[in-house]
């Protein structure tokens, strides 16, 4: 499969924020992610710091 963990960065921590990540649609600093089944998750202000399709981690980062 090809789903990958969201991570968050803020203020220096990394955190995992949904598993199972089959889409990110970025507007400017507003990301949109979608999971396996449907879930989405709306973050605010927050950029790309990392895409390691090998290990599928996605890290954003607080902007």
């Amino acid at each position: 499969m090809c789903e990958s963990t969201l991570f968050l960065e803020e203020h220096g921590e990394v955190r995992e924020i949904m598993q199972d990540l089959t889409r990110i649609v970025m507007n400017g600093t507003t990301a949109t992610c979608t999971n396996l089944v449907g879930e989405r998750m709306v973050l605010e202000g927050v950029a790309l710091k990392e895409a390691n399709l090998l290990s599928h981690g996605i890290v954003l980062m607080k902007c």
